[in-house]
Order: structure tokens, then sequence, then C-alpha cells
């Protein structure tokens, strides 16, 4: 999931309630009395789950809409502050579900008491309507690759080879639902909480597109749409429909739609937002002295997409790899507690024995093994030695004419201070190191995402979010075609490892194409994205308790209460 969130963009979430001095009049203590006011972003794309691609968008439909299977808290917690607490995967809207025996048919029984927000029953066909819209190739989803090798005809479907009504999903009745996958997949019931895949209402949405207004808007989750101001605020209040709606906490969700950081902390030192997870960098360190700030594992990988239409020759693209200061930048730039990355796939990733995948390649992880064999006098252990081995790369590429010394490179970010200093921070390597002319160039989010879909960068930032626990969503994204691979890198090789990890049933066999697939993204011929580090959350917070969190970067406020 992209986080810009991206999706990806530093995400932004900012909670103040009535009962706690915040933004309302009432003084009450109850929980059911305040209202929490959250800025995670600016205006989203959509808030369409079918075509939602980022954080920001699919947290608002985490609250208005519920999967098969929901993110729900635990007692164990995310943090010191003793006030968020991890989430676990358990039923959601399905009471129950039951696995063949080859791993290969589930079938879920739909609650009796579910419901969607008008009164109507939610039934087994709101799925299978929502799955086939997905994956159809007409509805241009980001994420209709999603289902790829996991149901049964999705990649075929996909392709334009067969019809949605092929997809491997099926209503037996109105409360049950069966979807055949293509093999064992230990993962799936995680996916059948991601958001993309929520349940739709045929005659709510088809033909309709301003059904996410709130005069049109239908949901089966734990709030309902009821104000939507664009470039302003998203307002959501309790869905009585919602089968536990007597104990949601906040009478009232009020998210407000920004991207200025200064405002943000501002809004929470004055008391005005209580719970805010983005602020200047330069203030970490003093809010988390105050007690104030406090950081949550996450499950994500800052990175930049090296474009490989523009920039063509993959040594010129390693050395750009190589030559990026990422202990620099975690230290003195984006000083968060992130750790530098030495590969795509991000720390907290498992593969089958449990171990982390991003450290189970090599002892240099996965973006400097191979180079590390094919260069073996080359000290990939030092910054100093990777930039040797830069030097050489990109010389080599311009004394065989492959690359003109002489040009331009843009890199393209979404407007914000933080993405603006890694920016500098990596263009100033490449111009110390390399000699690399580098533009820097802001944008606006919606003109920033429409340029990535279009290609129009050298290079371009991204945040990418795991939708779920395995390698398969990152690694997926860099396949030949995939809506998501803006730098147009294409490798058979690399796209056969990710087609047999997808056949391939969990165990070592997997985890060996899995690992292959990786370190084949960075050898000769590769290099289309140089990750920088992986992520950590940071929020400031006192004064609310029973905040839902899942390393996968969401959080949840359903079930909030104002602290003591």
């Amino acid at each position: 999931m992209k986080k810009f969130l991206s999706l990806i963009l530093c995400l932004t979430v900012v909670f103040a309630f009535t009962a706690c001095g915040g933004g309302g009049d009432s003084a009450s203590g109850d929980a059911a009395d305040f209202v929490a006011t959250a800025c995670i972003a600016s205006e989203p794309e959509t808030i369409d789950p079918g075509l939602i691609s980022s954080v920001d968008g699919s947290t608002y439909v985490n609250h208005m809409f519920e999967n098969l299977m929901k993110y729900v808290p635990t007692d164990e917690k995310a943090d010191e502050s003793g006030n968020v607490m991890m989430t676990k995967v358990d039923l959601g809207q399905a009471e129950s579900y039951e696995v063949s025996d080859d791993g290969l048919v589930y079938t879920f029984k739909i609650r009796s008491d579910a419901k969607w927000s008008d009164g109507e029953p939610v039934k087994a066909q709101d799925w299978v309507y929502s799955w086939q819209r997905l994956v159809n190739p007409a509805t241009a989803s980001d994420y209709g690759y999603f289902l790829d090798g996991v149901v049964v005809n999705a990649a075929e479907i996909q392709a334009g080879e067969k019809d949605p009504s092929e997809l491997g999903i099926k209503a037996v009745d109105d409360s049950t639902l069966e979807i055949t996958l293509c093999q064992d997949t230990p993962y799936f019931p995680e996916m059948c909480a991601f958001a993309s895949l929520m349940p739709l209402r045929e005659d709510v949405v088809e033909g309709n597109d301003d059904w996410t207004t709130p005069e049109k808007m239908v949901c089966n989750g734990p709030y309902k749409l009821s104000e939507w101001t664009h470039d302003s605020v998203i307002k959501m209040v309790p869905n009585d429909q919602y089968y536990d709606a007597a104990n949601l906490g906040p009478s009232e969700i009020d998210w407000y739609l920004s991207a200025d950081e200064t405002a943000i902390l501002s809004a929470y030192q004055s008391g005005e937002w209580a719970f805010v997870e983005s602020f200047p960098t330069d203030m970490i360190s003093s809010l988390q002295e105050s007690g104030d700030c406090f950081i949550d594992p996450y499950v994500g990988t800052y990175f930049l997409y090296l474009n490989c239409d523009q920039i063509k020759d993959w040594r010129v693209r390693a050395a750009m790899v190589l030559s990026v200061d990422r202990d620099n930048i975690v230290d003195n730039v984006a000083q968060g507690g992130q750790t530098p990355a030495t590969g795509f796939v991000a720390s907290g990733i498992l593969d089958s024995t449990g171990a982390d995948f991003a450290f189970g390649s090599s002892d240099l992880g996965a973006m400097y093994a191979w180079l590390a064999e094919a260069y073996p006098d080359a000290d990939l252990t030092t910054y100093d030695g990777k930039c040797e081995l830069a030097k050489k790369l990109y010389q080599e590429a311009v004394d065989e004419g492959a690359w003109d010394p002489n040009t331009t490179v843009v890199y393209n970010f979404n407007t914000d201070d933080a993405h603006k200093a890694i920016a500098e921070a990596c263009g100033q390597d490449w111009s110390n190191v390399l000699g690399l002319n580098i533009t820097l160039e802001n944008q606006e989010w919606n003109t920033y995402t429409n340029g990535l879909g279009e290609h129009k960068f050298g290079v371009a930032r991204l945040g990418w979010i795991a939708d779920y626990n395995d390698p398969i969503t990152y690694l997926e994204l860099m396949v030949t075609g995939n809506s998501y691979n803006y730098g147009l890198y294409s490798d058979p090789d690399f796209d056969e490892a990710i087609k047999t990890a997808k056949a391939t049933p969990a165990g070592p066999d997997r985890d060996k194409a899995l690992y292959k697939a990786e370190e084949e993204l960075f050898s000769e011929g590769g290099f289309p994205v140089l990750p920088v580090y992986y992520y950590t959350n940071m929020y400031c917070n006192k004064t609310m308790k029973n905040i839902g969190y899942t390393p996968m970067g969401y959080y949840f406020f359903q079930y909030a209460q104002p602290a003591a």
C-alpha cells in the first residue's frame, strides 16, 4: 500500500476530543461524548474501496467498511505509552470459515446480523460483485493485480483472457461465500481484511459515479460518512446498523485534510488536536524528551524509483543505489529510529521459517548480494567502499557511451518537508560521488501521482507499506506491467521467479524462489528501485487510549476512549 501516504508522504493521524479539552464543547468524560479529530493526509484521490491505493484512503475505508476478516485489538501494547494496542486479524463480517483439506477452498459464513447502513442485509454476493469489479481491467484499479496467482482465474481476467464472472468466488447462498485459490496460501485470511476487498452493493455502486458522497454512500462498517467538504474535512458518525454499535467510542470522527506539519504540531501543542502522527523532524528529539512522542513498529520501505526508460544503463542506477549515505539520512535527516534499508522487502516480513526476510538473503542484504559476487574486490561493508564501486560502474557507463554525464536527472517528490530533506541529501550524495546533475521538483499530491502513472520522472519517491505479511506484497510490484511498476522495469527472469513463487506452497522452495527474485532485482540489468530505509511510525498523544494499531500502518479509532 502506497504511503503517501504512499500510500507514502508522511502519514499523519491527529485526534482531539471534546471530553479532553479538545475542539468541542462537551466537558463530559464519557467516551460517547468525544469527537475524534484526525489529519492523516491532504485530499484523498478516492474513498472507493476498489480504487484506493494509499494508506490514508484505506484508513477511511477501514472505518466505514468491514471485510470478512478485520483487525481487532489485543492486550499487547504497541509501545511504552500504553495507549496504543496491537491488533490481530480475526473474524469480521464472517462468523466462521472452513478450509478444505488441500487448502484450496475457503467457505465463509456471513454473520446473520451483518447489515448495511441503510438496514439491508449484507450478502455473500456483495463480495462476489466487489472482487469481480476489482479484477476487471475496465475498472483500472491500481490493486487489480492483488488476487493474481491467489484466486483462480484472477490473473487471466486481468490479462483480458477470461471474463470477470469466471473469478474463483461464488455465493452459494445469501450467507455462504466460497472462494477457490490457485494454491494453498497461508496468508489468505489476512488478505480478507484488506481494504480493497471490502464488500460493495452493486445496486449502490454500479453506474453511480458519485456513490461515495455522503448522500449516497452505503457502508457496512462501524462508521458512516456524514460530510465531505473537499480539501477541508471528512466527517464520520457511528453506523447504528453495525452489529457492535453499542460499544463504539467516538461520537464523531473528523478527518481534516492537510499536509502542513508545522500547523499540525501547533494544533497538538495548543490542545486543539490530541493525537498527531506528523510533525517537523527537528522537533522529534524534544517531543520524545517531553514524553509526547512515541514510536511504533512499521512494516514499510521508503524507496526511490529509478526510471529505467530515462536512466537506461543499469550501472548508472546501481551507482546511484550505492552512493546514497543511508546512515546519514536515518541519523541526521529522518531522525525517527528508522533502519537503513538493505533490500526492497521491508524488515518485519517473514519467510516460512519465521526469519526476517530483509536479513535472510545474505549478511549484506539483497541489495548488495549480487554485487558482492560480481565484484569480489569491492568493500561493500562500508560507505566509502560502496562509493568506490559506484564511481567505477558510473565511469564504465560513461566511457562506453551508455550515459551522457551532462544529463540532468529530475527527482520528483510530493510536497512535504521530510521528503524534500531526503531528496536534498540524495542529490548531494550523487553530486559529490558521481558528479550527477540533479534537479529537485516538488509537486502537490494529485499532480505527483498522475506523473508517477505517466512515468514523467527520472527519480521519484514512494513508500510501500505491506498489505499482508509475505514478501510477494513487495516483489510483485516490479513484475512487468504491474500498475505500481512506475519505473518501467522489465526482466523475464524476475517475472518467472515471481510466477514460480506464487505457484509454490509455503516452505523452503518458495523461500528460495523469493530470495532469488529479490537478488535478481539488484543484479545486472536491474536496480530499478533505491531502498532508503525501513519505516517506523511516530506519533504524539497523551489524552487518548484504546487506539488499535497494526504494523501494516493503520491506526483504528472506533473503540478509542479518553485517557484517564
